[in-house]
């Protein structure tokens, strides 16, 4: 070897040895400020995404990015009736409804007459969620509550230590993310923007670093009510389902800019499907004219029927059975059945439980005004619009590649999280653990 190519050799040398000293003393005095001894966990709802919307037409990015890292579901299914703040509740809970007391979005009050149109108040639910057991089992552990949806964090953000409500609310965003953020991106009904829900999720991991954080991003829901669902594809949910995966592909290079990509636990799924509405039809007006008088609490394509004379009840089954719009009759013996589950307190559900058959929704009852036929392009409820999207992928998820038949419901996350992190499952928890994921 040449005295010059040895020269330069030894320079080289001396500056990778440099290097390498530069770099061990700096992370040795002061570590990475992400590194985790354990993998965080992140559950995301897509509000009201049907299973077909995580596929490689419509979400090409995520869905190629969980079969790399992972498994997806065919589908999976959530509980009836398929509305928001019943479904995220049992979702964040993994109990059913005859645990967590909820049977809708509101309630109809048998004693009062009053109908309650969205549950706020957290007393009124039964069951704890995933949060509230680990806050009450292992408090060293940080969680987080971001909801595009202004009516979930009042309901079941609680106990969280960092929630990202909508100004709606009386929840004020967490100390120094209002001044990074700036006030949140909403709606007229005041749900918030998903860009805004991503880049706070961003924000949140970088600078607190939960180990557990639940998201809701609102707008597939926004959008489906204004343009149908399933078997439409209008042009309006296509540019939401692709600015959506492009969002998750931003979320995915943070993540790995900071080394912590291969370190999270992603859940994704949705607390209920959408369907187009061609149909919308009076239960109680055809009731009454076949002599039945009753009360319908309706939940978009479910309703649960409150008798003014119970001893009707056998009669009021069978007229539902022969309406031409009506899917399903559970009376209250037979509540306690998979996959309805709705044998909570009768004051809640009445005698009666139905659902309408697909893109048919009830008329809304309003007291002093009676059955008004009004509704939205897109609706939910039903069982028509019980399919969801589910996938995951990290580390300890062990099958990839994988679209897998078995059905799960939507209860069974929090108990596979709880399996995956060795925490302590929420004190009503239903659901199984989905081994197929992992083994």
């Amino acid at each position: 070897m040449k005295k010059t190519d040895k020269t330069v050799f030894l320079i080289l040398v001396i500056l990778f040895a440099f290097g390498f000293s530069v770099n061990f003393i700096a992370n040795s005095t002061f570590p990475p400020t992400n590194y985790r001894s354990t993998p965080r966990v992140i559950l995301i709802s897509i509000d009201s995404a049907n299973p077909e919307y995580l596929t490689e037409d419509m979400m090409p990015k995520l869905f190629h990015e969980i079969m790399a890292r992972g498994s997806k579901y065919k589908y999976g299914l959530t509980v009836l009736p398929a509305e928001t703040q019943h479904a995220h509740t049992s979702m964040l809970s993994g109990a059913f409804p005859n645990k967590t007391g909820l049977v809708g979005n509101g309630y109809y009050d048998n004693e009062t007459g009053e109908t309650v149109p969205v549950v706020l108040d957290p007393t009124f639910r039964f069951a704890e969620t995933i949060i509230e057991a680990i806050e009450r089992t292992n408090p060293s552990l940080k969680t987080a509550f971001i909801s595009g949806k202004w009516r979930l964090p009042p309901l079941l953000a609680n106990w969280s230590d960092f929630i990202f409500a909508s100004p709606v609310t009386d929840i004020s965003l967490p100390e120094g993310y209002d001044q990074r953020l700036g006030t949140p991106m909403t709606y007229y009904d005041g749900d918030i923007v998903d860009p805004w829900i991503m880049r706070a999720l961003i924000d949140l991991i970088k600078h607190d670093d939960p180990d557990f954080t639940f998201v809701n991003l609102a707008w597939t829901d926004v959008d489906g009510h204004y343009c149908g669902g399933i078997g439409d594809y209008s042009e309006m949910i296509k540019r939401q389902l692709r600015e959506l995966d492009n969002l998750f592909m931003r979320l995915f290079t943070e993540l790995k800019s900071i080394g912590e990509y291969e370190n999270t636990i992603f859940a994704i799924t949705s607390d209920h499907g959408m369907e187009t509405v061609s149909n919308i039809v009076d239960i109680a007006g055809y009731l009454e004219e076949n002599g039945v008088k009753a009360h319908i609490h309706g939940e978009g394509g479910s309703g649960f029927v409150f008798l003014n004379d119970t001893s009707k009840k056998d009669v009021a089954v069978n007229l539902l059975l022969q309406h031409p719009e009506v899917a399903v009759v559970v009376p209250r013996e037979n509540m306690s059945q998979y996959p309805y589950c709705l044998d909570t307190l009768e004051n809640r559900t009445g005698q009666i439980y139905f659902s309408t058959r697909e893109h048919t929704i009830l008329s809304l009852q309003v007291p002093g005004l009676g059955s008004l036929p009004v509704g939205n392009i897109g609706s939910h409820g039903g069982i028509a619009t019980q399919d969801i999207v589910m996938g995951w992928m990290g580390p300890n998820i062990t099958r990839t590649g994988y679209e897998i038949p078995v059905i799960p419901n939507v209860v069974d996350i929090v108990p596979t999280i709880c399996y995956l992190m060795g925490w302590t499952l929420p004190a009503q928890a239903q659901g199984r653990i989905l081994y197929e994921i992992i083994e």
